[in-house]
């Protein structure tokens, strides 16, 4: 049995450019899992608080207040529990939604899903495969746009380097987007269905 973990961030929960190609994702690889267990994190309805001061000391504390991790305690099991991870993220002001920087900030945690800093880090979720499906409004001309780019540099810091990209650009333009749309379900049913894998390694 295979468990992917669905995450989605877009504040907007209907007409959504980047939940609807998930949903779309979500379709193929049921054909290729059919026996499966997928998990959902809505980030717009069930929002990560922010972390505080005393968030962060529980964190580094050899005895700390459970009350105070206890919520990152959940959301760290997820990541364990799952094989593969779908993360869908619009472009928000020239970067990703903050509640999707929320939940990485109560998950990237030391002695839990990484071990030391710099040249002796070691990121403890290894072997699992990532998709990021983002979407902004302009048209990007880089290899990666900034939440890719982003959201790369926080998987590979906890170990997932195993990520396959479907940029959905210029949502502006309601002609293009169409064409857009279909090029990008064909990519995702490509890769599902060749098992193909694309490796983009510390781009951090």
């Amino acid at each position: 049995m295979n468990t992917l973990l669905r995450i989605d961030s877009s504040l907007r929960t209907e007409k959504s450019y980047s939940r609807t190609l998930g949903d779309y994702f979500i379709r193929q690889w049921k054909r290729k899992n059919p026996v499966n267990t997928i998990l959902e994190r809505d980030l717009t309805r069930q929002p990560v608080p922010h972390i505080t001061q005393q968030t962060v000391n529980a964190f580094f504390s050899e005895t700390p207040d459970m009350e105070s991790i206890c919520f990152s305690d959940e959301l760290i099991n997820e990541l364990y529990q799952c094989k593969e991870l779908l993360i869908t993220c619009p472009m928000y002001n020239y970067g990703i939604p903050s509640s999707l920087k929320a939940y990485f900030d109560s998950v990237v945690r030391t002695k839990k899903t990484f071990t030391g800093y710099n040249s002796t880090r070691k990121g403890l979720l290894e072997h699992k495969k990532a998709y990021i499906i983002s979407s902004m409004g302009g048209i990007s001309h880089e290899v990666r746009n900034p939440l890719e780019i982003h959201i790369t540099q926080l998987l590979n810091h906890m170990g997932v380097t195993d990520i396959s990209y479907f940029p959905l650009d210029g949502t502006v333009d309601e002609a293009r987007i169409k064409e857009k749309m279909i090029l990008q379900q064909t990519e995702i049913l490509k890769q599902l269905t060749a098992n193909e894998t694309k490796d983009y390694t510390a781009i951090m």
